[in-house]
């Protein structure tokens, strides 16, 4: 996560996928995005796909890829305006493109909404 930005109710940060292996990888799409518990749980919905599908990205090791993860603050929407409708949420669970092996971020103080009803993560697709 890098460059968060402030606005109206939301955060908006870069998600950066970094290529570890020490070979070419494709990738071509959105990131799975969701909330954890401390248990390792999904809260709440994962995040919506928004804006244009991207081209084909061809990673060296050690490139990178990004795509921006917006987050709706809780107590702003309807269905997670009142006490009891959200919880603390520990990591963020991300799929790259593709992937069926999730990596996970760890996060402090943060609470989300418990409805799956609730849009409260929306990603880009992935672009240099």
């Amino acid at each position: 996560m890098a460059d968060p930005e402030g606005a109206a109710g939301s955060t908006y940060e870069r998600l950066v996928l970094t290529n570890t292996s020490r070979v070419t990888c494709t990738l071509l799409g959105f990131p799975g995005v969701s909330y954890l518990n401390s248990a390792g749980h999904q809260v709440g919905a994962a995040a919506t796909r928004t804006g244009p599908a991207a081209a084909p990205l061809t990673l060296a090791p050690g490139g990178t890829a990004s795509a921006t993860l917006r987050i709706v603050h809780p107590g702003i929407q309807e269905g997670c305006d009142q006490p009891g409708q959200t919880t603390v949420v520990t990591a963020l669970r991300v799929y790259p493109p593709g992937s069926r092996t999730a990596l996970r971020r760890t996060l402090s103080d943060e609470t989300a909404c418990t409805s799956a009803s609730v849009q409260q993560l929306s990603v880009t697709a992935l672009t240099r």
